[in-house]
């Protein structure tokens, strides 16, 4: 950023890659607003999400320039993929913006990535000499590439089951676990153990639960072979291994209140480690949700699967509790969970597994426990509106689709439109008027910065033609709710709930940092 802005002082050009690496980090660094932070600069929630819009369709226009095509490099690779790592958890995944991060794979194919450590290419730095701070970045990105696309291959969405990079085709080692003012254009001054907390932690934790999401659709049947059902011997044994994920934490990732306790000073030298901590639970414990989801329901009845019933619902309350967990953490030192799709579909669909087992057994001894937790889940998603309107709408979107199901197979819910109904259809008609329906779903072909990405943004920043978002539902709205929901829930048989679990989908891109 100095280099840039000296250059422009003495009457240089700046270079276009430079300059949309800088609109991508300040985009980011939009999006991240905090109170303290809008105090400090003297400006308000708007002006930060109009910053945000604006830097982005910067960043999108030096893409997009005809006449000044970008060319691989490592500055382009990461400046898009910040881009496209920042609209797809603000605004939604779309094939769109799918091709960001198809463009970013097709750079690192022209530079060799993916060869980057092979024996010749190491020899030829030896001899040749490097920058080894450009080489570390490149394996920062590339192993942050490959982790994205195996943590979604096991995360509730679409594509799951699939991945595109195989292990065997790459050849890139692990970035180190070291500072970034340990690392030099000549080398790399302290690689350390795992053990040590570094800024690179997180990172490197990340890509080992991205492996164990890559081992699990190994081990998984295919997806292609829809009527054949695995060996339940081989659930059990990926449950052993997130449980084993778990245990193979650095203690300063580990959530235990002795680990908490000891590492008290560390998450006080790098604050980041206690987001990262809940994150990386929150992560494995949505893994663990959709590993035993199938079983779920048949597990209340039968013997065999009775683990799989008790394994869902921990994990379940596990993702809610570390979603309220979140909140805890000052906003400087951590995220934004109620800005992210990631966080709400995995809380959505933790509650709604709560919820489907109250329906089904109403009389057990935690039952009302379990649907306060329930509806303080949904509560929570609500609020997110004043948030990410995006968001919302697809949490609402959700909600409809789930009542809409129920009412197909009961018709004993009331004919009345409760009010949470009539915010969902005004806000589906605002979004259909924005065009971020066709954003989500539009097919293959360029970005477009002036129409469908500046309508996606738009949504995103909380605004819509009609002047705002519907109001909360309210307590009276989540009562209602609750009550269709339960009058209907029990008379759907197994394999209709699993069907309908398997249909809930946000349409979310690429899961957030970390996982």
């Amino acid at each position: 950023m100095e280099q840039t802005y000296q250059g422009m002082l003495d009457g240089e050009q700046p270079m276009p890659t430079n300059l949309m690496l800088l609109f991508s980090i300040f985009s980011g660094a939009a999006l991240v607003w905090s109170p303290r932070l809008l105090e400090n600069l003297n400006a308000t929630q708007d002006e930060a999400r109009a910053a945000f819009n604006n830097y982005c369709r910067l960043a999108i226009s030096i893409l997009e320039h005809p006449l000044e095509p970008v060319q691989p490099s490592t500055t382009a690779i990461v400046a898009i993929a910040t881009l496209a790592h920042l609209l797809a958890n603000t605004v939604g995944y779309s094939v769109k913006i799918g091709l960001l991060q198809t463009r970013c794979f097709l750079m690192t194919q022209a530079l060799q990535i993916h060869r980057l450590d092979t024996a010749q290419a190491q020899e030829e730095r030896r001899v040749k000499g490097c920058d080894m701070i450009e080489v570390e970045v490149q394996r920062r990105f590339w192993w942050n590439m490959v982790a994205s696309d195996w943590l979604s291959s096991f995360s509730g969405r679409a594509h799951e089951g699939t991945y595109m990079f195989q292990p065997r085709h790459m050849r890139v080692n692990y970035p180190s676990n070291t500072d970034d003012e340990l690392l030099t254009a000549i080398g790399i001054q302290q690689d350390l153990p795992s053990s040590v907390p570094t800024a690179m932690s997180g990172p490197l934790q990340r890509i080992r639960l991205a492996t164990l999401c890559r081992e699990m659709v190994d081990a998984l049947p295919s997806i292609l072979l829809d009527t054949q059902e695995p060996e339940y011997e081989v659930i059990l044994a990926l449950d052993k291994k997130c449980h084993e994920c778990f245990e193979k934490m650095p203690d300063f990732y580990q959530m235990n209140s002795e680990s908490i306790q000891r590492n008290q000073d560390i998450c006080k030298e790098r604050p980041y480690i206690t987001w990262q901590r809940i994150n990386f639970h929150f992560s494995v414990h949505t893994r663990l949700c959709r590993l035993h989801r199938h079983y779920h329901l048949e597990g209340m009845t039968n013997p065999k699967y009775a683990y799989s019933h008790s394994a869902c619902i921990r994990s379940a309350q596990a993702v809610l509790e570390l979603r309220r967990a979140m909140d805890d953490i000052d906003p400087e030192d951590g995220g934004y969970p109620a800005r992210f799709w990631r966080v709400a579909q995995h809380v959505f669909l933790a509650a709604l597994i709560l919820a489907t087992d109250v329906s089904f057994n109403p009389n057990a001894p935690d039952a009302e426990a379990r649907k306060t937790k329930v509806l303080a889940a949904y509560k929570t998603l609500e609020k997110s509106k004043q948030e990410s309107g995006s968001l919302i709408e697809g949490v609402q979107r959700n909600m409809q689709t789930l009542m809409s199901t129920l009412q197909k197979q009961q018709p004993r819910i009331s004919t009345s439109q409760p009010r949470y109904l009539t915010g969902m259809k005004q806000l589906s008609v605002a979004a259909r008027e924005t065009g971020l329906n066709s954003t989500l779903t539009s097919g293959p072909g360029e970005l477009s910065t002036t129409n469908e990405v500046d309508q996606s943004l738009q949504m995103q920043s909380g605004c819509t033609p009609s002047g705002g978002l519907t109001d909360d539902i309210g307590e009276e709205g989540w009562q209602q709710l609750w009550s269709d929901f339960v009058a209907v829930a029990p008379d759907l048989d197994v394999p209709q709930w699993n069907s309908l679990l398997n249909d809930i989908d946000f349409g979310s891109g690429w899961l957030d940092g970390p996982v």
